[in-house]
This record gives structure tokens, sequence and C-alpha cells, in this order.
């Protein structure tokens, strides 16, 4: 593994790529062109937990010359989904009598 340009960096709502150099108090851009300062903290681990900017993702893998992201299937719309068969109700089942406990 080589020498990595960018370096990943919670910021506006996801996790964008920005140039390595960029550091404490630099104002720099992402590879989507968000305009940022770096910022003395790291991030809280929720920010960490953002979404990947897809465009930022593409323009990274592009240039670091490694495969196009898997496409994620989408979700059929609510109407396409088959609608449920009615189950045909059960008699109920008879219950035996409770069993009277002796007192001893």
């Amino acid at each position: 593994m080589g020498v990595r340009l960018f370096r990943w960096f919670p910021a506006d709502g996801r996790r964008h790529a920005i140039p390595v150099e960029l550091v404490v108090s630099d104002e720099g851009a992402t590879l989507c062109g968000v305009p940022i300062t770096v910022p003395r903290e790291r991030g809280t681990k929720a920010e960490w937990c953002w979404p990947t900017c897809p465009t930022c993702d593409a323009v990274w893998r592009k240039r670091e010359g490694l495969a196009p992201a898997p496409v994620r299937a989408s979700v059929p719309a609510r109407a396409s989904v088959p609608a449920r068969v009615p189950v045909p109700a059960r008699a109920p089942v008879p219950m035996r009598a409770p069993v009277p406990v002796r007192a001893r």
C-alpha cells in the first residue's frame, strides 16, 4: 500500500475526503468542493458514523486507482409488494378444567 493523498473528515453531515496535508486551522475543501477549516478536535464517535459522501468516495477511488464502490440494491416501492393473503381463523383450542389442589 502506497502513500495516501487523502484522509477522511466528518463535515456537513457526511464523511468527506480531504488532502492529507491539511492540518489544524488550515482552510481547504473536500474532494466534492465543500469548504472546510480543519478544527482542533478530531470529531465525535457519532460524526465518524455519518454516511460517506458519495462524490468524495467516487473521486477518491478514481484518484487512488480503486474500483468504484458497489451499487446498493434499491428497496422496492411499497405498492409493488404483494398484498398479504388473509389466513383463515382457527377454532379456539378447548382448555381443560383446572384441577383442584387439596390442602394437606
